[in-house]
């Protein structure tokens, strides 16, 4: 693959995975802060309007007013002062607007001492700020109720509080929080440096296997063409021969076509397969006259050949599946078996029930495969003696080909040595 081209994709991954983090950093803090804006006036506006609705309150404010007694207190039955306001200061008004009570409000009529009645904020929630002496910024909210005492100087009942402890602890957890999401964002920099880089390797493993899949499939295809070029070429020289005299060269082009017919076959096999275009026309089927039937011809071969073959387990089983690509399976593993067996050796076929899946075990008692090759033996093209291999005519897409199908049933297929010597091979397709 081109290096500026897995420069620019890798720097695709890693701007796309820093603008994500980014995004939900953002998004959490916005959500977060807001929460807990309206979750920390929430409460300070729903104890104003709970005081506006306790006449208590406001009777013992407007008797202080009356009696000029800043330090009168309502008193429940343990004899205790009652007085729970706290941070919230009552303010008594006139019609014509005047603070009544700056008498029983004391020094902290001081802050509000620019305070102005707004007959348009009343029953509502109302927040204001105000300048104290040192020109700092005091913010209040507060809630107005007309006065229903019978006290005609006593028009309008105002509750304020004073909101700057509130809104200094959400200033600081505002700069803790973005101070921590600009922090864990640095750290997602680097996270995202790794995910690009991490998220490469599947791309440059996919482009590896297909460079080498060209490759393999040019190669194989290019041989069995230039044999069928050469013979027709020498064909041309020699115009006045018969067909009797040339069979050699033409036997051999003609086996070479074959050959080439049935490697694409296999390479479209694989490309429909990749492309998730391999069609399955699954239907139940018995499995016990499927492998007799596909089992015999194999048979007669192996004995031909000195192999003894057994057909072992063979329960009666429905299953559902295509029958022509379990077939190709089978024969892909049975045609294996033949190949890398020797007269005196054996061949086994298992067909039982697993659970809910069916397995079909075919083993034979020839050398056993090099443990350097085994995680590799499905691989296309994978050949362990590439010698010996083309002696026997492979390609080494048989096992990759039978893989596949067997994915595609939603089953697996695996291989083993057994001891003292031989190969196994396990498939499990489910029976449903």
């Amino acid at each position: 693959m081109n290096t500026d081209l897995t420069k620019r994709q890798r720097l695709r991954f890693f701007l796309i995975n820093c603008s994500a983090f980014a995004i939900i950093f953002l998004l959490l803090g916005v959500i977060t802060i807001t929460l807990l804006n309206q979750s920390a006036y929430s409460q300070t506006d729903e104890s104003l309007v709970r005081m506006s609705r306790d006449t208590k309150t406001i009777d013992l404010e407007i008797k202080r007013y009356e009696q000029k007694n800043p330090f009168l207190f309502q008193r429940n039955g343990d004899n205790q002062p009652m007085d729970n306001r706290f941070n919230t200061q009552i303010i008594l008004w006139s019609k014509d607007g005047r603070i009544l009570n700056k008498y029983s409000l004391g020094a902290k009529f001081t802050p509000i001492n620019d305070l102005t009645l707004n007959t348009e904020d009343v029953d509502k929630v109302h927040a204001f700020s105000l300048k104290n002496q040192d020109s700092e910024t005091l913010n209040f909210h507060s809630y107005l109720i007309k006065a229903s005492s019978l006290d005609n100087q006593v028009a309008y009942v105002q509750f304020i509080t004073n909101t700057n402890p509130i809104q200094s602890s959400l200033e600081n957890f505002k700069m803790i929080l973005i101070i921590g999401l600009i922090v864990f964002w640095l750290l997602s920099i680097g996270l995202s440096y790794y995910l690009s880089k991490y998220n490469m390797k599947p791309v440059l493993k996919s482009w590896r296997k297909q460079q080498e899949f060209v490759e393999n499939a040019s190669h194989e295809l290019r041989t069995p063409l230039t044999i069928i070029q050469n013979n027709l070429e020498h064909l041309f020289t020699k115009p006045n021969d018969k067909v009797i005299d040339q069979a050699d060269s033409i036997a051999q082009s003609l086996n070479e076509a074959r050959r080439l017919k049935s490697l694409t076959s296999d390479l479209l096999t694989l490309a429909r397969s990749d492309t998730n275009e391999l069609t399955l026309f699954k239907k139940p089927t018995a499995t016990h006259e499927f492998i007799a039937k596909l089992t015999q011809p194999f048979i007669e071969m192996a004995e031909l050949g000195d192999k003894s073959f057994h057909v072992l387990s063979n329960e009666e089983l429905i299953v559902n599946f295509d029958v022509k690509k379990i077939h190709q399976v089978i024969v892909i593993l049975l045609d294996n078996a033949l190949k890398y067996t020797k007269a005196g050796d054996s061949i086994t076929v298992s067909s039982i029930k697993q659970g809910n899946f069916w397995q079909l075990t075919i083993q034979n008692t020839g050398p056993s495969i090099d443990l350097e090759s085994l995680p590799y033996l499905f691989d296309r093209f994978y050949r362990q003696d590439d010698a010996r291999s083309k002696e026997t005519g492979g390609y080494g897409l048989g096992l990759a080909i039978a893989q596949q199908i067997v994915k595609d049933h939603a089953g697996t297929i695996k291989v083993e040595n057994i001891k003292p010597q031989g190969v196994k091979f396990s498939v499990k397709i489910p029976i449903d």
